[in-house]
Formats: C-alpha cells, structure tokens, sequence
C-alpha cells in the first residue's frame, strides 16, 4: 500500500480535480500524494523507477486524477514527464484544457509531429498528450517509435509518468506494464470489487509487469469508519486535514478510533475497502 487518497467529491470538474494538489485548502489531500510520491523516491533509492505507470482495473476509479496529481507532486522534487498512453479515451487534454487538435504521443508515433513540438509545458508541467486518437493504439504502443520516445524522455527527464488504460477494458495496460520499471495500481475503496482487483493484479503479475504497489483512491472517510477504519485521523493528529477534528482534545481516540465495531463477513463482492478488513483485527488498548 503507497497509499490512501480521500474522496475529494463526484461532482467537481476534471480540470479542478487533475490540479487537486495544488490547491492549499485540499491538505489532506496533498499530504496523501506527498505519502505516494514518497515512497517511489525511497523505494527507488538503489534502483531508481525512472519509468512508472499508473492503471486501475475498470474505468472511473480516479486513475488519472492520481497520476497528474501525482506528477505535481514529483514535479516538486524532479523534472517530470507526463505521458497519456490511454489513446482510446485520453483525458488529460481536457484536464489541462488543451486546444482540440493539439499533437501528442499518437501524432509523434505515426510520425506527423516531433517530440519536442508535442511535449509542451503547462501549468509547471511537462505534458505529452495522447494526440489524435488513432484506430490501432496497441500496434503503436507495440512499435519501435514508441519504445524511441520512451528511451528519449528517460533520458532527457529524471521520471517518466504514464497514464495508461485500465487492464480489465483493454490489453494495452500489460503491454505498457512490460516497459517500464514499476506499475502503480489505483483502487477504488468503495466501487472496485475485490474478485475483479485480484484478477487484473494477477494479469499483470502474468505478463511480468513490475507491480510495485497499490493505491486506495477515493477513501470516504465517514463511510469507511462504519467499517472500523480511521484514515483522516492520522492526519488530523499532524493538523493537515481541513476538518474540525483536528482541534479534538483526544487525538489517540481519534486516531485509533473510540467505540468497538463488530466484526462482520464479507464476501468477493464487496467493496475493496470493507473486504481488506480480517476479522482479527481489533482496537487496541490505550
């Protein structure tokens, strides 16, 4: 686990939520992604995970909302690269309100535009959009141009990030696992069932792509206590949640929780949150 990313609301714009990080009233938020970003840093400290995707097992579970916050995040600390490898429901154009037309990763592949036209800085950020949407993205993520460009930009920028389609919709997913150095996975915590998560980790682990660990998106705090987790307490210890709990006289109640929850069985189909909890899980002493 690198992680665990509260939910930040269903109904706000894709624009607002790809730049969540750089809103300082989202601090819970923020410290999330800090806590994701940390990790690759210190697990890559032998080995560094220059190349690293980001996919998720069906659609709209935050995938790519993570991956460009989680580009801003790196930004701050290194020259980053974002690249939109899901060409056949790219996002992050829209996010980043790119004018329609705009060259990206298929236009450089087909060889009507060049890199250093289609990578283009926006809002602090290296972008490489996913460009037109071509018939046959699998036979350009499989072709030599892409495996150039990807030499290319790890060679010019100290982390290439990839967005890339979920694995249970397409195959694109695996094929992109087997070219980079690490593979986070994105979790829903109250959408994604368990059975579905297993079986798309296993496709990857399959084809010998690098998991290198999971992220358990859209955490609703008040929903998931119901089922004996705290996850804003930790950070409202440390005072970066924007809740008025943070004033709490009680920070360990807070944090470990305060009334004893009974356990319950949950099966396959549950959400992936209440099903990761074992039933020897208690509340500890204070």
């Amino acid at each position: 686990m690198l992680g665990i990313v509260p939910d930040v609301g269903k109904h706000t714009e894709r624009h607002e939520l790809s730049h969540k990080f750089l809103d300082n009233d989202a601090k819970t938020f923020a410290e999330a992604l800090r806590t994701i970003r940390t990790g690759v840093l210190l697990s890559g400290a032998d080995r560094p995970l220059k190349r690293l995707l980001v996919t998720s097992t069906i659609p709209g579970e935050g995938k790519s909302t993570v991956t460009t916050n989680l580009a801003f995040a790196l930004q701050q600390m290194e020259n980053t690269v974002l690249i939109d490898a899901d060409m056949r429901r790219p996002t992050l154009a829209k996010a980043f309100n790119l004018p329609p037309g705009t060259p990206g990763l298929a236009n450089v592949i087909l060889g009507h535009a060049r890199l250093s036209d289609a990578v283009i800085e926006v809002d602090g950020l290296n972008l490489l959009p996913a460009g037109v949407v071509p018939p046959n993205p699998l036979e350009l993520l499989s072709s030599e141009s892409f495996r150039s460009i990807l030499d290319t930009l790890t060679q010019r920028y100290d982390r290439v990030l990839i967005d890339s389609p979920p694995v249970q919709a397409v195959s694109d997913a695996l094929l992109l696992g087997t070219k980079v150095d690490a593979v986070v996975y994105v979790i829903n915590a109250h959408r994604t069932q368990r059975v579905h998560a297993m079986k798309a980790v296993g496709q990857m682990l399959q084809a010998g792509a690098p998991l290198f660990g999971t992220v358990l998106n859209q955490v609703n705090v008040q929903k998931s206590q119901r089922y004996g987790y705290t996850y804003g307490g930790y950070y409202d210890y440390y005072g970066y949640s924007e809740t008025t709990e943070a004033t709490s006289k009680n920070p360990l109640k807070r944090l470990f929780g305060g009334k004893k929850r009974g356990r319950s069985r949950l099966s396959g189909s549950e959400p992936f949150a209440a099903s990761n909890r074992r039933s020897s899980d208690v509340e500890p002493k204070l």
